[in-house]
C-alpha cells in the first residue's frame, strides 16, 4: 500500500506513511522519523520547522496582554478555547518584528525566513517581519503540516489612522510549499469525516471551519479564494467524497462565488448541491447561535441540485438578459465530462425557461464555435477582440515587454493604475486576456485582496494560461525594483513605436522626393513631422536600445 501511494500520488515514503495513518484515522507521533525527514529533503524540512516555529510563536502571543483583544473577539464570536488550540490560531505583535529576532536568536538564516513568505526584505535591504497586528491562521496540507498562514485583522483596526481601509484578510505569498490553487483549508481534519460520511461540505471562511468542527460537524471545508482549480478537484477525489454541498453567502458576490467553485469540480463527476445563506446570516455565527448545529444541518438538508439552482436565476430573466444569462449557463455545462448528461442537462434547461428545445440546443452550439476560440479566463470577462493599435503577436521583444511590464504589476499592485492604459497596446491573445485579468480583478470593489501569482492561477482554475502567469513573478523578480521595471518597459515600447513612426515618415520623404508630382509643401510637411518625431524620440531614461527589452 505504502508502494502504490508512492507511486500514484508522486509522494515519499514518510508522506506515504502520514497518508495512510490519516486515512485510517491514526496519530503519527510528531518527530516520527524527523531525522529521516531531515536526511531526505533537509531544505524541505528546514522549511516547514520554521513554519512549526513561527505558529508556536503566534500561539503563546495570543495569551498574553498583547493578545487580549484578538482573545476578547475570538471568544465574543462564540469559538472555544478548544477550537483555537486544534486550528493553531495565533497573534502576530503590532511592534516590531519579534519572529526575525527570535529566529536570529535560534540561528535562522533570514533567507529561510523570507523563503517561507514570514518576513519581508524591503528594497532598501531591511527585513521585517510580514504579519503584524493581526491574528494568524496556519494552513496546513492535507498531511497536516503548516505551509502558511491567512492573517485577519481585527474589525477594529479596519481602518487605520489615516482613514484608508485595511485589507480584512491577507495570506502568505506563493511560496515552495504555499499554492493557495493547491490547498483546501481543514481538509486534514476533515478527511477521515469525509471517507465516512462520503460527503464534503465547503465553506468560505476560516472562522466557519472552526464552528463547524466546534459543533461536532467535521466534515467540513473551505477553499481559498472559493475558485476550484485542478488541484483542488484532486484533493475533493482523493477525499472520498461522492457528494459536495457548497454553502457561500447568499448576496451576489456568494453566487459568483458559487459558480467558481462548481467550474472546478463539476468536471468530478460527484453529486453537488448548493445551499445559499440568508442575507447578512454568517455560517460561523449561524453554527455556534442557539440550535446552530441543527440549523446548519437543516439548512445543507434542503440545498439545491446544482442545476436546479443554477436555473433559479434564470426565472426573472427574458430576452437578451436571458440569453446572456443562458450563454453563463452554458460556461458550467461545458465542465461536464459525460456528454448524456450534458444533453440531459440542455433538455431540463429548455422545459424550465418554457422555450423549443432546438433553439436553446442551437445556441448551445454557437457557443460551442465561440468556445472553441480563444477562452475566457473567468465567466465574466469578455473575449478579447484583435485590436488595430496593438502590437503584433509574433514580435518577441513586445510579448517579453508585457511579461516584465505583468510581472512587476503582480510584485506591486500600487503600479496597476499607473500603466493600466498600457493594456490598449498589449498584444492580442494571452498576454491580453492576463492583462484584463489583472486590471478586473483591481478594479473589484468587493475585493481587497493583494493580486499576485497565486490568485491569478486561482481565478484560472485550468486554463491553459496558467502555465504562462506562473512564470510572471519569477521573470520580473530580478529587477532592481517593480517600479523600475515598470518604467523601463513603458519606455521601451514608447521608443519603440516613435522609432517605427520615424520608419514610415522616412519612407514618406523618400516617396515624397522620388515623385515627380511631390511639391514643396507636401516636403516640408514631411519633414516638420520628422522634426518633431525625431525630437520626441529623445526620451530621458529609455531602456534599452529598440532591439531589447531591459529588465532592470
Amino acid at each position: 500500500m505504502i508502494r502504490f501511494l508512492e507511486r500514484f500520488d508522486g509522494v515519499s515514503f514518510l508522506d506515504a506513511l502520514r497518508l495512510l495513518a490519516q486515512a485510517t484515522g491514526e496519530e503519527l507521533p510528531a518527530n516520527l522519523f524527523r531525522k529521516r525527514a531531515k536526511a531526505e529533503n533537509p531544505r524541505e524540512e528546514e522549511s516547514f520547522e520554521v513554519l512549526r516555529r513561527a505558529e508556536d510563536l503566534y500561539r503563546r502571543t495570543l495569551s498574553t496582554d498583547e493578545g487580549a483583544a484578538a482573545r476578547e473577539y475570538l471568544l465574543g464570536r462564540g469559538l472555544s478555547g478548544e477550537s483555537l488550540e486544534r486550528f493553531g490560531v495565533g497573534w502576530a505583535p503590532r511592534e516590531g518584528s519579534p519572529l526575525l529576532a527570535a529566529a536570529t536568536r535560534a540561528g535562522i538564516a533570514v533567507d529561510r525566513l523570507v523563503e517561507t513568505g514570514l518576513v519581508r526584505r524591503a528594497e532598501d535591504g531591511r527585513v521585517y517581519d510580514f504579519f503584524r497586528g493581526r491574528l494568524t491562521i496556519p494552513i496546513r496540507d492535507r498531511l497536516g503540516r503548516t505551509v502558511g498562514f491567512g492573517a485577519r485583522i481585527l474589525p477594529r483596526d479596519e481602518t487605520a489612522a489615516d482613514g484608508r481601509h485595511q485589507p480584512k484578510y491577507v495570506n502568505t505569498a506563493e511560496t515552495a510549499l504555499f499554492h493557495k490553487g493547491r490547498l483546501i483549508y481543514g481538509l486534514d481534519l476533515a478527511v477521515v469525516s469525509v471517507r465516512r460520511t462520503k460527503h464534503l461540505i465547503l465553506v468560505e471562511g476560516y472562522t466557519d471551519v472552526m464552528a463547524a468542527n466546534q459543533v461536532g460537524l467535521e466534515n467540513v471545508a473551505a477553499v481559498l479564494g472559493t475558485s476550484t482549480t485542478e488541484d483542488h478537484a484532486a484533493l475533493v477525489r482523493r477525499s472520498g467524497a461522492q457528494r459536495v454541498t457548497l454553502v457561500f453567502d447568499g448576496d451576489e458576490a456568494g453566487r459568483r462565488a458559487s459558480e467558481r467553485a462548481l467550474a472546478g469540480l463539476l468536471p468530478l463527476g460527484l453529486d453537488l448541491d448548493v445551499a445559499m445563506l440568508p442575507q447578512d446570516v454568517d455560517p460561523c455565527d449561524l453554527l455556534l447561535g442557539p440550535d446552530g448545529r441543527a440549523r446548519f444541518q437543516a439548512l445543507i438538508g434542503g440545498a439545491d441540485d446544482w442545476f436546479r439552482w443554477t436555473l433559479r436565476e434564470l426565472e426573472p430573466l427574458a430576452g437578451a438578459a436571458l440569453a446572456r444569462r443562458v450563454d453563463q449557463v452554458f460556461e458550467l455545462l461545458a465542465r461536464l465530462e459525460k456528454p448524456v448528461e450534458r444533453s440531459a442537462r440542455l433538455a431540463e434547461l429548455a422545459r424550465d425557461i418554457g422555450l423549443p428545445d432546438g433553439d436553446v440546443r442551437l445556441q448551445w452550439r454557437e457557443f460551442e464555435t465561440r468556445r472553441r476560440g480563444v477562452r475566457a479566463p473567468s465567466r465574466g470577462e469578455p473575449e478579447p477582440e484583435q485590436a488595430s493599435v496593438s502590437p503584433t503577436v509574433d514580435d518577441p521583444a513586445v510579448e517579453r515587454a508585457f511579461e516584465y511590464l505583468l510581472g512587476a504589476l503582480l510584485l506591486d499592485n500600487s503600479l496597476i493604475p499607473v500603466y493600466a492604459e498600457l493594456e490598449s497596446r498589449c498584444p492580442a491573445g494571452d498576454l491580453r486576456r492576463l492583462f484584463r485579468l489583472v486590471l478586473s480583478l483591481y478594479d473589484d470593489a468587493e475585493d481587497d485582496q493583494p493580486i499576485h501569482t497565486g490568485r491569478l492561477l486561482t481565478v484560472l482554475g485550468d486554463d491553459p494560461l496558467r502555465d504562462r502567469a506562473a512564470l510572471l513573478e519569477d521573470l520580473a523578480s530580478t529587477a532592481e525594483s517593480p517600479q523600475a521595471l515598470a518604467r523601463d518597459q513603458e519606455l521601451w515600447l514608447q521608443r519603440r513605436d516613435h522609432e517605427r513612426e520615424l520608419r514610415v515618415l522616412r519612407g514618406e520623404l523618400t516617396e515624397a522626393n522620388e515623385s515627380s508630382g511631390g511639391t514643396k509643401a507636401s516636403k516640408n510637411e514631411v519633414l516638420k513631422n520628422l522634426h518633431e518625431e525625431l525630437r520626441r524620440r529623445r526620451v530621458p531614461g529609455a531602456a534599452g536600445t529598440g532591439s531589447s527589452v531591459h529588465p532592470h
